[in-house]
């Protein structure tokens, strides 16, 4: 199935016009989380903390499926 991973930052909706073929939620939830902690690394090394970003997954009729907040990516200490 493929799935759609858009990212919200705030009121701005990133969509991913392309998406992305994976077999179930799982899947899909595994790739939010690595995609989550790769946008969160990126910014981290360029000196930026991001904040309340997450992924609207949604299935190919544009039906959200998941909300995966950037926050369940990472463990602070």
């Amino acid at each position: 199935m493929r799935y759609f991973l858009h990212m919200r930052r705030g009121e701005e909706l990133i969509q991913d016009p392309d998406g992305t073929e994976l077999p179930d939620l799982d899947a899909v939830m595994a790739e939010a989380i690595q995609g989550a902690r790769q946008i969160l690394a990126e910014n981290v090394m360029s000196g930026s903390v991001v904040t309340g970003r997450k992924f609207e997954i949604c299935d190919e009729q544009g039906k959200v499926l998941l909300v995966v907040p950037f926050s369940e990516a990472v463990k602070l200490i």
